[in-house]
């Protein structure tokens, strides 16, 4: 499975909100959201998204299941990144000149840390920062996988779009059903929004490219998902 970054690289209960305050929270799904144009401050680039899930062990939802949050990256491990600020923040430790090349960020999941969260202007739960949790990683440099409520899954991009190109496999099936359970607008950014009175989003590049290859629909999204959320963020992460 591959979901990498480097240096050069430009259930119901996450949808209830985490109050304000520091928290333990583990890794429990990655997701390569692909490449889209997005505007931010007037200029429009082309941005490789990846999303990290984390739950919170020590909060609660009603139906007393841990509480669970998401943050957005670029997909990208130049220094002055978001991405790379956090990882090295999680694992108390700088990258080294081969990880800065190829990291492998699957090895996040299970991974525990501390979560700093705020509300942001809509009054939605947002990561404001992350620390570094002791024993979260062995001394010995094994990572130490802690068990979680949810499966711990990825997201693989590369996977998917080969259900479009005309090379369906057994991988490309099984992230064609994970992503009917993603939040819709990761469905929308992924595989594009021609929902009447939605604005019109073009599926990613990377999708984009495998249906011309394999001469295919875009696969579209559900509709009326409870679970769904327009106003997912109000920063765009670097």
């Amino acid at each position: 499975m591959a979901l990498t970054a480097s240096a050069g690289d430009s259930g119901d209960s996450q949808f209830e909100t985490v109050p304000p305050g520091s928290y333990k929270a583990v890794c429990y799904r990655l997701i390569d959201a692909g490449t889209a144009e997005e505007e931010y401050q007037g200029e429009t680039n082309k941005r490789h998204q990846l999303y990290i899930f984390w739950e919170l062990p020590e909060m609660k939802t009603s139906d007393d299941r841990p509480m669970s949050i998401f943050a957005g990256y670029t997909l990208s491990l130049n220094e002055r990144s978001n991405l790379f600020r956090d990882v090295c923040a999680w694992r108390n430790a700088p990258f080294t000149d081969e990880e800065k090349t190829d990291f492998d960020l699957t090895s996040l999941l299970g991974k525990g840390c501390k979560l700093n969260v705020v509300l942001n202007s809509n009054g939605n739960a947002k990561v404001a920062s992350l620390n570094a949790m002791p024993t979260a990683f062995d001394e010995d440099e094994k990572l130490r996988n802690l068990p979680t409520h949810n499966e711990q899954e990825v997201f693989d991009l590369e996977e998917y779009v080969k259900e479009f190109s005309g090379e369906s496999n057994e991988a490309s099936k099984k992230m064609c059903d994970m992503v009917e359970d993603l939040p819709r607008f990761l469905q929308w950014r992924i595989n594009g929004c021609d929902e009447a009175g939605k604005d019109q989003v073009p599926p990613c590049f990377e999708l984009a490219a495998a249906m011309t290859k394999g001469q295919k629909k875009a696969p579209g999204t559900k509709k009326d998902d409870p679970k769904a959320s327009d106003d997912f963020e109000d920063d765009i992460p670097f």
